[in-house]
């Protein structure tokens, strides 16, 4: 199962539940994954070099996923910097990580992804 954490400086119950759906609704036609975890991460003070930025723009996301092509990964953060921008601002910059996890690397009850999915075979 896909999971999003994304990182972002402290904003309104409300404001955040826009972000998370719409970074949803961008992710989910390229994940097209049953379940999508969103963790959200608000900082109180961004700092760049050692020092706090007055002007907090930075919105960071770390996703782990199955493999997908560069394309895809490139359509993906194209449709969450729009996300983000839709609900935060359009001076608001996005940094996208995407972790591709294997299913031969990710275990979720004590078992890996790719052994629990032979045994339904």
């Amino acid at each position: 199962m896909p999971s999003m954490y994304v990182n972002v400086s402290k904003m309104d119950q409300e404001k955040k539940d826009a972000l998370v759906e719409k970074l949803y609704d961008a992710a989910m036609p390229v994940l097209k994954a049953p379940h999508i975890y969103t963790f959200v991460k608000e900082y109180e003070t961004l700092y760049e070099n050692g020092k706090p930025l007055a002007d907090q723009k930075m919105v960071v996301i770390n996703l782990e996923a199955g493999p997908t092509k560069v394309e895809k990964v490139d359509a993906l953060a194209e449709a969450m910097q729009g996300a983000v921008q839709e609900v935060l601002g359009a001076d608001k910059k996005l940094t996208v990580v995407y972790h591709d996890n294997a299913l031969d690397r990710i275990a979720i009850g004590g078992k890996t992804i790719a052994t629990a999915m032979a045994k339904k075979d």
